[in-house]
């Protein structure tokens, strides 16, 4: 199996390509049209994509199905719910993507629209691709309800999402999930050999099982603070100097500390 790492120049937003015997599976396939037409191109020279897989909703990892249209896309079933039910959220998603496009003036050929063809995915499951690649998913919440990672065994790797980024802090919708969530993660990276975090560069075990737990401790510390104050006072597991953390740090007081 090969595994061919992308980064986008938005927050360092990786996309993975796992590939065997031209069987393709691209995850997260981000973000303007250019990168977008080097993993598709990319993804030729391997074969073709058998599928795209989004580890969440979340508009930054979404967008890029349309440079592959021949693939399915694999996506945690709570997401693929909401998409087929027409959920706020998940239209919220598009329109966020329209907005920054927008604003920085990115063409998206393509268009803001969820994938036609999707399969739902729960923990635990598995999927064998044309024979070829045998991939294991994981529910992942936490950072959001349809967080989905995926573990490619025959090469070692394990594809996260949005956690574990060496780049940024937790982002936190359900901090009781998320402390699960990277007790999880930490199990996972002591049987790979490779940890492909959302944004930033790929960890060894050892990194991504020292950031899990530096995390861990943080939202932790969120849960067990008496007041805004406190909260205010811990501090961060990293990035502390890259611009927004401070800020996604009092979203997070916001959103876990009673009466912040």
């Amino acid at each position: 199996m090969r595994v061919d790492i992308f980064t986008s120049g938005i927050w360092q937003t990786t996309s993975t390509v796992l590939s065997a015997g031209g069987a393709c599976v691209v995850v997260d396939p981000a973000y303007f049209p250019r990168e977008l037409d080097a993993i598709a191109a990319r993804v030729a020279e391997l074969g073709r994509a058998e599928a795209v897989v989004f580890t969440h909703g979340h508009w930054d990892h979404v967008m890029g199905h349309t440079a592959l249209p021949e693939a399915p896309v694999w996506l945690h079933a709570a997401l693929a719910s909401a998409i087929e039910h027409g959920d706020r959220q998940a239209a919220a998603y598009l329109e966020e993507a329209r907005r920054f496009d927008e604003r920085w003036y990115v063409p998206r050929p393509g268009g803001y629209r969820w994938p036609a063809v999707r399969r739902g995915l729960g923990h635990g499951e598995h999927a064998d691709v044309a024979g070829k690649l045998a991939l294991e998913f994981l529910h992942l919440p936490g950072h959001s309800r349809d967080g989905l990672g995926l573990i490619a065994h025959a090469a070692g790797v394990a594809c996260v999402g949005d956690y574990l980024s060496p780049c940024e802090i937790p982002f936190i919708e359900d901090p009781i999930a998320y402390a699960s969530t990277l007790h999880r993660l930490i199990d996972v990276a002591v049987g790979v050999r490779q940890v492909i975090p959302g944004h930033g560069p790929p960890l060894a075990p050892t990194e991504a099982i020292a950031i899990a737990r530096a995390d861990l401790a943080y939202v932790l510390a969120l849960l067990g603070a008496p007041d805004a104050d406190a909260a205010r006072a811990i501090p961060l597991p990293r990035a502390a100097d890259v611009p927004g953390m401070r800020e996604h740090h009092l979203d997070n007081i916001r959103a876990i500390v009673p009466n912040a």
